[in-house]
């Protein structure tokens, strides 16, 4: 069970995962010796899956985000296990959700530019042998972009 201490403590970190003991234990009025002990409990627990470094895209010269509607033509055992091996695999694909709809999966996928976006539709095809239709939309500016869950609605 969290209480708003813990949920103190997810917040501050996903605004900033760096953040020191001492900066930490003032955000969210503990000692810092409570804030750790809740801190090793949250990562025991996994409230904390893990801690990361965002990078930026565009200076790594990732230009291009596309959203892709993967539709299969027939849902076997070797088909599936083809195309969900290629998106455990392929770099590209930064998430994909299995789903409803008119699509079975959606993939948000990162490259440099459009000849690349074309050669990695061009590969997903090729190796996975089994898509009924594949279809992108290219982002064109983001305006909202977060990894911080909504913490203020759990409470």
């Amino acid at each position: 069970m969290l209480d708003q201490f813990d949920i103190k403590l997810l917040a501050a970190l996903q605004q900033n995962s760096e953040v020191t003991q001492g900066e930490l234990s003032q955000k969210v009025n503990l000692s810092a010796t409570q804030c750790a002990r809740r801190l090793e409990r949250l990562r025991n627990e996994q409230y904390i899956q893990s801690v990361v470094a965002i990078l930026n895209p565009a200076k790594l010269g990732f230009a291009v985000v596309a959203h892709t509607l993967v539709s299969l033509r027939a849902h076997t055992e070797g088909g599936n296990e083809r195309l969900h091996r290629f998106i455990e695999t392929a770099p590209e694909i930064l998430e994909c959700y299995s789903q409803t709809g008119d699509a079975d999966f959606l993939m948000k996928v990162m490259a440099r530019d459009l000849d690349h976006l074309s050669q990695f539709l061009e590969r997903m095809i090729r190796v996975t042998d089994n898509l009924a239709s594949v279809k992108s939309s290219i982002v064109l500016k983001t305006l909202k972009k977060t990894t911080a869950l909504p913490l203020q609605i759990v409470t």
